[in-house]
């Protein structure tokens, strides 16, 4: 972080932080204080400005309002009060209803730990529960809790809760001991001071998945100077025109190395060519870093110095009027190529398994020039992909049916080598970024 932004930035918190931050200022060592909120900051402008409370949930991560996932990594800093440091990733959790921000502590341990989570089957009155929030003088503000229920959405579990008055979204509940019970995610639409909640075993499972994606990164450091990613839906750019290169030694290689962060491999390039860019298109809804390595043949590490992104899930597909109608694995029989009604792991091997889909949309001419990107993703969270384009046709807009041999694309290369795990795999396509159609089936 520059000196500059660090004066800045301590200026502001010195100025709104709550009383309790800088108490008992002259002793040389102070007591770890109670669980508490945390605050970010976007430094993007040519001052600092608040722009939420965040709850501390691990070392190096912190969980705020869904809205903070819009801000660039880059811009924003995290703050307990004495420390501050520089966001490395914003990420939100599969549900889109809460932002994950991580950071690096290796130069200053917070004083706060996390409020422990409330235990899947402890049940507390709600009325002992206090709802708590922060606002950008730096107050800690509690509501009461009055009632609570149950319900289900989207085979989802939440609690709706009667407060006393107003609380933001991304509050934590507490119970009277001092667990988290559960963050607010919504407003209640139907009645006053009303808010949903996801419970603690949700918050629990959407930090994991979440946290899961940088599992193994190296420890977050700056980007190399003169290495850019830019990010159009799905489409990435990754330049690498004015970074000075890491030397080379005897008998090796300079590569920029890709990662998909959930995958079990890597992609490289050679680095060392005429034109330092390539254009990609990546899965939406996956976290990735990508930075030079020196390697003798085909990297096997990850870059210790990288750029990192986060491609948002896309959105449906919905240009030209265009409708999903059944997306499928299928074979040929009798000379068709029918869709399956039950996958199995020896259609997959036998490269007689082709992807095809069925869609309709209107146009009056045909319109090329589309991208196409087929993903698939097996249980262990390993993601797979071809790159090809797209095309709207009138002649055949009614019902456009088309389709793909898996084994042509190399999609089945990798899992035909080191085996097809049993579970729950997930096939997608998506043009120009948006979601075409999508499919679940479960290898037994």
């Amino acid at each position: 972080m520059k000196k500059a932004l660090s004066l800045l930035l301590m200026l502001a918190v010195l100025m709104l932080a709550p009383p309790f931050a800088f108490a008992e200022e002259a002793e040389e060592e102070k007591a770890d204080l109670p669980a508490d909120l945390f605050d970010l900051w976007d430094y993007g402008d040519e001052s600092p400005s608040w722009i939420s409370f965040a709850i501390p949930v691990s070392d190096g991560i912190v969980m705020a309002p869904i809205t903070v996932k819009d801000i660039p990594a880059d811009q924003l800093a995290v703050t307990d009060g004495e420390h501050i440091w520089e966001a490395a990733a914003v990420l939100p959790d599969d549900l889109d209803q809460l932002a994950l921000v991580f950071f690096s502590t290796k130069q200053a341990q917070s004083r706060r730990d996390a409020w422990q989570l409330l235990s899947w089957g402890d049940s507390v009155p709600a009325s002992s529960c206090t709802v708590r929030f922060g606002d950008s003088l730096g107050s800690r503000i509690n509501r009461g809790v009055l009632a609570s229920e149950e319900i289900h959405m989207n085979g989802q579990r939440f609690l709706l809760l009667d407060l006393t008055d107003p609380a933001p979204v991304g509050s934590p509940v507490l119970t009277g001991d001092g667990r988290m019970a559960g963050v607010v995610t919504a407003q209640w639409a139907e009645g006053v001071n009303r808010v949903l909640v996801m419970p603690a075993d949700g918050v629990a499972r959407s930090v994991g998945m979440v946290a899961g994606l940088i599992t193994g990164l190296p420890e977050w450091g700056e980007t190399p100077e003169g290495l850019t990613v830019s990010v159009e839906k799905n489409l990435v750019t990754i330049d690498w025109t004015d970074m000075a290169l890491p030397e080379k030694t005897e008998g090796s290689d300079v590569y920029m190395v890709l990662v998909d962060t959930g995958n079990d491999y890597l992609t490289s390039f050679t680095a060392e060519r005429d034109v330092r860019r390539v254009t990609l298109l990546l899965t939406p809804g996956r976290f990735y870093i990508v930075g030079p390595v020196v390697s003798e043949g085909r990297p096997s590490v990850l870059p210790k110095d990288y750029a990192s992104f986060y491609l948002p899930k896309a959105e449906k597909l919905t240009e030209y009027g265009f409708k999903p109608i059944r997306t499928a694995i299928a074979e040929k029989r009798v000379g068709k190529i029918t869709p399956v009604d039950e996958v199995t792991e020896e259609l997959l091997r036998s490269g007689r398994a082709y992807f095809w889909s069925s869609s309709s949309y209107n146009v009056t001419e045909k319109i090329e020039g589309k991208t196409l990107l087929i993903t698939l993703t097996d249980p262990e969270g390993n993601n797979y992909r071809y790159e090809s384009g797209w095309m709207y046709d009138p002649s055949c807009m009614e019902r456009d049916i088309w389709y793909l041999k898996l084994s042509e694309m190399g999609l089945t290369d990798s899992l035909n080598e080191k085996g097809w795990p049993k579970g729950v795999y997930r096939m997608a396509y998506y043009v120009d970024g948006d979601l075409g159609g999508e499919l679940e089936f479960r290898l037994k």
